[in-house]
């Protein structure tokens, strides 16, 4: 998967790339990766770029908004939260988890508009933004 990630990158034109400093230092890789693959399927739609989002397991169904997790050291208080659905940003605030024991941040999940990366990473208060489109791999063989 990772040979595969970073051939992925390698191919990708310039749309990930072109993300601004903060950005490339608040979200993964892989986030970064499927919103350039959503904006290249938005801008020229190819049956191949489809099938390879579909095995990312990488939701389709509307190619402008990314489900993604918010890393927050504490949980968003009713002006944060405002302030990010003023930016298009839905949040689950049920999904919430906190920060514990040797994980500092807590987390919640969220569809983000996806040209709103830029402004929801120059948020103080987010720590990091990951992608929470990739499809669970079993990390252990039976026996």
């Amino acid at each position: 998967m990772l040979v595969f990630s970073f051939i992925l990158i390698l191919g990708l034109s310039g749309s990930a790339c072109s993300q601004n400093s903060l950005t490339q230092q608040k979200a993964s890789g892989a986030l970064l990766v499927q919103i350039a693959l959503r904006q290249q399927q938005a801008d020229k739609p190819t049956i191949e770029r489809q099938s390879q989002m579909q095995q990312m397991g990488m939701q389709i169904a509307n190619l402008n908004v990314q489900r993604i997790y918010i890393y927050l050291a504490q949980k968003l208080t009713a002006n944060q939260a405002a302030e990010l659905t003023s930016l298009g940003i839905t949040l689950y605030p049920d999904s919430w988890i906190p920060p514990v024991g040797n994980h500092p941040d807590g987390f919640m999940l969220a569809d983000m508009p996806v040209g709103k990366i830029d402004q929801l990473a120059a948020k103080d208060y987010v720590i990091r933004l990951d992608t929470a489109e990739i499809e669970a791999q079993p990390q252990m063989t039976p026996q």
